[in-house]
Formats: C-alpha cells, structure tokens, sequence
C-alpha cells in the first residue's frame, strides 16, 4: 500500500476545490471503466462527496450564499460609504458602518457553527485513548439578532449540545452540519472496503481520529443503533444532510430509530422519506444566489456575475434532479447483484454519472492549480472566488488588502504573479489576467488602492 499523508488531502468547502497532493491526478477517474478502484481514488471520490454536500444540500448552498455573495455585498456597501477608512474591519467603529459590520461578524459566528469544533479534536486527541463518551444530548436555541438598514431581525437557531465525559477541557459541544458532513464520507469509506470495491488500507480506517470521524458509530450506539451497516449510515447521514437543519433532524431520525430500526431496515429509503421529509426550502436561497449574479452584472460585476451564475447552475441542477430522486447523489450504494462484477458496474456507471454531471472544476496538486474540467472556464471562475475570500480574510485585519502568508505558502494563482498583491506595484486597468487584483476591481477596491498609491506618492514629493 501506498503510503499517502492525509494531512494534505482534503476539500475546502465554498472554495470547491480539492486538494490531493502527490496523487496521480491523470488517472484519477480511471476507475469507472478498469472496475478497480485504488487507494487513491477511494481518498478522491471521500472527497467528492464533501464537493458534493456543498453544491448539492440547502446548507451547503446556504453556506456559500452567506460566505460569499453577503461578505461580497457587506463589503461593497462599507467601501460606498466609508471608503478605505472602513477598513479594517475588526477595528471598524464607524457608526455609518455599524450594521454591516455587525452582520460581517454575524455572518462569522454562523458558520463557526456550522463547522467542525475543532476544540473537540484537539482535546480528544489529548486524552489517553484518544475518545470520549456521550453523557447526554439537549436541543438548545441561540437568539440571533440582526440590523439591517436600521430594521432589526429577530430570531432563533436551533442546536443540539453533546454533552462529554472524558473530556479535560471541553464539556459539551454543538453537533454541526461539517461533522455530519465528514459522517457521510467516513460511511462511505467503511461502504467501499466492506463491499470490496477498493483497495484502501484498512490501517488507514483505523488510525482516522474518533472525532468527527468515528463519532458517529458512538452517537448511533447512544440510541441504542447496534451495528448498522455502511449503508445505512450513508442513507441517514446524507438525509440529514439534506434537511434544512442537519443536526436537528439527524437526532430526530436517532430518536425514532430506538423504536423503529426494524421497519427501517426493511425499506429504509421509504421509511425516511415517510418520516422525516420537508418541504423544499432551496428556493429562496437560490433566488438570492440568482438576484445578487444579476445585481453584480448590473453594477459591471461581469466577471464575479459569470461565477455566480455558473455556481447557481450547479446549485439549481442539484436540487431539480433531487425533486425527481431525492436520493439521487448517493444512488450508486443502492446497487445491488449476486455477480461481484456485475455489482461493480451498476455501482460505477452509476458514480460515473454524477461525476459527469458535478466535475470538480479545479484540483490543487503540489501549489498548482490543475483545471479537471478543462471544456469550461469553471476554474478561472473558482480562482476568482478564491481570491475574493483572501480579500475577505485580509481586510478583516489590514486596511489594505492582500494575500494571507498561509495561502501563498499553499497554492499559486495560475497567473503565477508574484507581485499580485503587491500594493506599490499596482497600475490602472485594465487588468490582464491578474486574479487577484481582478477581484480587488470587482469589489470596488482596486480604484480605491489606485487613489491611495497616488496620495502616497504625493505625499514622499
């Protein structure tokens, strides 16, 4: 087996690119007609399903709706009124400027949320056993309150808090949308080797840290869930995911389950459509995705208007085929058949198809960028949302914006400028190709730095 440092595997969620370092990105897909798939390919398609619950579940487009089109829109709107004495954002204490960067910050609390805590991680991996147990689970409400315009907007989230024992520092925790998330993608390891359809290191299975990795066997457990297969952990992972509120609904499925794992197992997909759909909820936030794509066009966005639209796409598609087949991302694990060749096929035509349908527009291989769906500009749209986020990352502390260290020492833009943020080597536009500077002209930004390079430069005179 091939020796692979999953440190530097993984996906970036809202930046929908995934990083595989050292793996053979020509042969990738290979899979779908040699029938085998190899250790590194099981590592790709764990990740592609992380691609997938962000481009394909109402939190994840939710997600990147706040992420980026409202940080997109809270920053244009600072800029207007302020200019660059907005900035930094952290030490922003205009009144002028007070509801957009209450609603920034807002904005960061809820995705902090929605992410992996990993406190959990960290204090897990300092216990002797490297685990914990459940003392109890509480459903909890956080009060969010929010001015915009000068109208407040009132509300509630609601949460689940797992309360630990053997734990030194962290007592109880909220169950979030990112750790289901890594649930999903951990079954779906567990499905591949128990259905040998890989060849992936079971050393590899059993070295991946208990939280979140292995949290879910103990949460199943908790309910009393002895056992479940791979498949049945893909089926209630992935419908969680694809509620309005996975955390929520994830325990509302576990709490049922105590009492009706036997009618579960008999038709499972039937007995959580049954039980615990919704009515869709994606419309509104598509139809945001879609005004703000037009919104940019209008205000001669083009550019960042172009990656929106092509997102939105991808976002609408998602959600139509899942009207038709709610389970249609992970259809390939209902494949079934006596014949172990047989079975193989049914399960990698059927990957093969969402494949074709959600390629992955970028992959990051060694600080390159390497485009996978080369018949499209969906990579230069990618890159140019990724630079957009290292703005939004370094205007929170720098009154001008440029490319945080950890990002430079992660990848290069495909333009290969090492100047691109270089702030004293800005020149009027156009600009040509550039990405970052790009994303500093879509933002309103870029004239802004021009004016104050100007000043400067009067200034030493």
């Amino acid at each position: 087996m091939e020796d692979i440092n999953l440190a530097k595997i993984k996906y970036y969620p809202d930046r929908f690119y995934i990083c595989l370092d050292g793996f053979d990105i020509k042969n990738l897909t290979t899979f779908i007609t040699d029938l085998e798939i190899s250790q590194q390919q099981s590592i790709f398609i764990h990740e592609y399903y992380h691609y997938l619950t962000n481009i394909a579940t109402l939190p994840g487009i939710r997600q990147f709706s706040l992420n980026f089109c409202d940080r997109f829109r809270a920053s244009t709107i600072l800029t207007s009124r302020e200019g660059l004495n907005a900035y930094p954002i952290n030490s922003n204490t205009l009144k002028s400027c007070k509801d957009m960067v209450d609603y920034w910050n807002n904005v960061g609390i809820i995705l902090d949320e929605d992410d992996i805590d990993y406190r959990v991680v960290e204090d897990t991996n300092a216990t002797t056993n490297k685990k914990f147990e459940i003392a109890s689970i509480e459903r909890t409400t956080r009060p969010i309150d929010v001015v915009i315009n000068e109208v407040n907007y009132s509300g509630a989230r609601n949460l689940i808090t797992v309360h630990t024992t053997g734990l030194v520092n962290v007592q109880s925790f909220n169950l979030t949308f990112g750790a289901i998330d890594e649930f999903l993608s951990s079954a779906i390891d567990e499905y591949l080797y128990e259905n040998d359809l890989s060849d992936l290191d079971p050393r590899m299975l059993s070295r991946r840290p208990f939280y979140p990795y292995c949290f879910f066997e103990e949460l199943l457990s908790y309910y009393s869930i002895k056992r479940p297969s791979a498949f049945e952990k893909i089926l209630i992972a992935y419908f969680a995911l694809n509620s309005s509120n996975p955390p929520v609904i994830l325990i509302d499925i576990l709490e049922k389950l105590k009492d009706g794992y036997e009618q579960f197992q008999k038709d499972a997909e039937t007995y959580l459509l049954a039980n615990f759909s919704e009515a869709p909820q994606y419309n509104d936030v598509l139809e945001d995705i879609k005004k703000f794509a037009d919104e940019t066009y209008e205000h001669g966005r083009i550019h960042i208007s172009q990656a929106l639209k092509y997102y939105y796409d991808k976002f609408y598609l998602a959600q139509k085929l899942k009207e038709n087949d709610f389970f249609y991302f992970i259809r390939p694990f209902f494949a079934k058949s006596e014949d172990s060749i047989r079975f193989k096929q049914k399960f990698l035509l059927a990957l093969s198809r969402i494949i074709n349908l959600f390629t992955p527009p970028v992959i990051l291989k060694d600080k390159e960028f390497i485009n996978f769906d080369r018949l499209t500009t969906f990579g230069e749209s990618t890159m140019l949302i990724l630079a957009t986020y290292e703005i939004f990352e370094s205007i929170k502390s720098n009154r001008i914006a440029s490319r945080p260290a950890h990002q430079k020492e992660k990848y290069i833009f495909p333009d290969r400028d090492p100047d691109c943020d270089n702030f004293e080597k800005f020149t009027p536009p156009p600009i040509y190709g550039i990405v970052f500077r790009l994303a500093l002209n879509e933002l309103s930004l870029y004239g802004q730095y021009l004016q104050e390079l100007e000043k400067l430069k009067q200034d030493n005179n």
